[in-house]
């Protein structure tokens, strides 16, 4: 009795572990879209900014046409701050990411630090962001 434990308890450690090494490989190509998609942004260039939205995203088209117009009119930069993979589904992936936006000089336009959940699509093979949701937020100084 005492064996089938121990031997039950290390097939389920054996079995966690490359699941485990599945979801650190996923967070860090996660990740990367991200700060991929933050450095476009940082260059102002709409195109390659969208390229890392999934085109079937029910936001796709506004934040496009956002971005067109505030970076017309606006020197934003932003730094992602922190990004912690949660977790997938069958059809999404989910990470908590934190990013703060300023633009010094640009009237009417206060620095933030916003936290979101971002939800991960793939499309053509590669992880796109599909939407993010406002978990909180905060004006800087």
């Amino acid at each position: 009795m005492k064996t089938s434990v121990i031997l039950a308890t290390a097939l389920l450690a054996l079995a966690w572990v490359p699941a485990t090494r599945a979801d650190d490989a996923l967070g860090s190509s996660l990740e990367q879209v991200s700060k991929d998609q933050i450095a476009a942004f940082n260059r102002k260039d709409v195109a390659a900014t969208m390229s890392f939205a999934h085109t079937k995203s029910p936001t796709y088209e506004a934040a496009k046409d956002m971005l067109s117009k505030d970076f017309k009119s606006q020197d934003m930069k932003a730094e992602q701050t922190s990004f912690q993979y949660i977790g997938h589904d069958d059809e999404f992936a989910y990470a908590r990411v934190k990013v703060k936006v300023t633009a010094p000089g640009t009237e009417g336009f206060q620095d933030n630090l916003t936290d979101t959940v971002v939800l991960f699509h793939q499309e053509g093979g590669n992880w796109k962001v599909w939407d993010a949701y406002l978990v909180g937020g905060q004006l800087e100084k």
